[in-house]
């Protein structure tokens, strides 16, 4: 059974027309180190803290542009710690001054279930596990990027989407079957393109409030290891669900550490796919 809490520092948003993304609370603040003064210190920040500042960025400039906007971000905090720790996480929020609108508490087996429940657009963890497990159960789900340093200053919220699952297509899956792929492996890529399509047709529509230039909100394309034939069948897909990236990134097999040291995205609507199993051995 799921906890909700509202908080009410936040003003409420339309659920109906935001786009609610579920962040895990051990993305945001260090779920290991523990503090001095214990339980009457904030959390510390966690590998992903600075996704919070680069979205509550985008809803700012939203709201600037027009104060009567309901396309924003609506953040749940998906929290699976014990009942003690629940009135310090919602304490550190507030103390970093986090536009988190609902704290949602409950049993890891529960979560699924929670994020379904809540019509949440994306859910979002830096533990690739759990984003695998709700891209099997159909939940929309991403990899927070864990950035280098979570004190960082941000103005921009960015997000890449995985060119090598939004190019497929059923003319493929044959020459996928000679490479190895098996067919889990294979559904999925469907899944996973599925749950992906509502998230970016939202971000297309987002996009589209800001200019070419100055955008707090930047969307990207990356391919790893297939062809150009499908980055660009990617791209027409994307333009298709409404959505110009304004990067687009074909690996073709090359490491892609580099591009990803070099762009330090936020959200990457990726890596959860490889982490599936029998996935990891060709990742």
């Amino acid at each position: 059974m799921d906890l909700m809490v509202r908080n009410p520092d936040v003003k409420q948003r339309d659920a109906a027309q935001a786009v609610v993304v579920a962040v895990s609370s051990d993305a945001i603040f260090d779920p290991e180190v523990e503090q001095v003064h214990g339980a009457t210190e904030p959390l510390r920040k966690g590998d992903a803290f600075s996704f919070m500042k680069a979205i509550q960025v985008v809803n700012e400039r939203l709201l600037t542009m027009n104060s009567d906007e309901t396309l924003l971000f609506d953040v749940i905090l998906l929290s699976n710690d014990s009942e003690e720790k629940h009135s310090r996480i919602i304490a550190s929020a507030k103390h970093y001054g986090l536009d988190i609108g609902r704290f949602c508490f409950c049993n890891k087996e529960d979560s699924i279930e929670s994020l379904q429940s809540n019509n949440v657009k994306l859910f979002l963890s830096t533990d690739t596990n759990d984003v695998c497990k709700a891209l099997q159960k159909g939940v929309p789900a991403a990899q927070l990027y864990r950035q280098t340093d979570p004190h960082q200053t941000e103005d921009q919220l960015k997000v890449v989407f995985s060119g090598d699952v939004i190019g497929s297509s059923e003319e493929m899956l044959p020459g996928l079957r000679e490479q190895g792929f098996t067919e889990p492996q294979l559904q999925g890529f469907k899944t996973a393109k599925g749950s992906m399509k509502e998230f970016a047709v939202l971000m297309g529509e987002m996009r589209r409030r800001f200019g070419l230039e100055g955008s707090p909100l930047c969307t990207g394309l990356m391919t790893l290891w297939s062809s150009r034939d499908v980055c660009a069948s990617a791209l027409k897909t994307l333009r298709g669900w409404g959505l110009l990236v304004d990067e687009a990134f074909c690996l073709a097999g090359a490491p892609r550490s580099p591009i990803l040291n070099l762009v330090r995205p936020h959200i990457l609507c990726l890596d959860g796919l490889y982490h599936m199993e029998g996935f990891t051995a060709m990742s």
